[in-house]
């Protein structure tokens, strides 16, 4: 069922112009009054992304009002003020500290079940097809094994925790939104934020430096650890890139992994 359907079957009245991605259909509604948006899944990533939305249960992250299938209807949080817009007009500690702030929000424990999601182990699987590439790719797996074979801290992840996805609420403050759900340790979900808001802000002079500081002490890190977290998930981001077809992207990624990886 499309979003039309939804819309009838909830209830809901169109709030704006209807959105797709490539993996999404959306579309700002009101339901009983409130301002909400409805999401409906084309991937089986984002459906997982559906249950850890529910699992999470409105803390740290948007309200879930009604969920059905692939189907989600979640409350309608407001694109301004934007983390991406502060980080790249000068405010990058503010911006990063938000962003740790909704990683606290999403890792507290929970007394309750963890969801059904994948582990960390099956993502990289893109980077370990990379092999024969490049040394680049060669040495962010080489981490990644590492990394994935000791794992630490390992709890339910956001996966895709960036500027873009922690958004505001006027009542409720900053919240995240738009997960992918994942188990692996908590360190991983801290890579994604310093490969962001763009590729040449993440590699300014003195960058990754002084926001790795910053958040390994926020967030109760070991700062080479997150590094090196930095330096596996830059070279699986290229992969990605290349599967896709996006060789320039691919090569920026590269880049940061690699300033990851000679950072001491």
């Amino acid at each position: 069922m499309g979003l039309d359907g939804y819309v009838m079957r909830w209830n809901l009245t169109p709030d704006g112009a209807a959105i797709h991605t490539r993996s999404s259909d959306l579309m700002p509604v009101r339901w009983q009054g409130r301002a909400a948006m409805l999401k409906v899944a084309r991937s089986a990533e984002e459906v997982r992304g559906h249950d850890l939305m529910v699992w999470l249960h409105g803390q740290g992250a948007a309200r879930v009002f009604k969920r059905e299938g692939a189907a989600l209807l979640l409350e309608r949080l407001e694109p301004t003020p934007s983390l991406a817009d502060w980080a790249l007009a000068g405010q990058d500690d503010g911006a990063t500290r938000v962003l740790c702030g909704a990683a606290a929000g999403v890792h507290v424990a929970r007394g309750r079940p963890w969801p059904g999601l994948p582990g960390l182990p099956r993502w990289f699987r893109s980077l370990e097809a990379t092999q024969g590439q490049g040394e680049g790719f060669t040495l962010a797996w080489a981490t990644a094994q590492r990394l994935l074979s000791e794992p630490r801290d390992v709890r339910p992840l956001h996966g895709d925790l960036h500027h873009g996805n922690v958004l505001h609420s006027p009542e409720r403050g900053w919240l995240v939104i738009d997960p992918k759900g994942l188990i692996g340790e908590r360190t991983f979900d801290f890579a994604n934020m310093l490969c962001n808001p763009a590729p040449d802000h993440a590699l300014r002079p003195g960058r990754l430096e002084r926001q790795s500081a910053l958040i390994a002490r926020e967030a109760g890190l070991d700062r080479t650890r997150l590094l090196a977290w930095v330096g596996a998930y830059a070279g699986l981001s290229a992969a990605w890139h290349l599967e896709d077809g996006h060789v320039e992207q691919a090569r920026q990624s590269l880049t940061i992994s690699a300033r990851a990886h000679s950072l001491p």
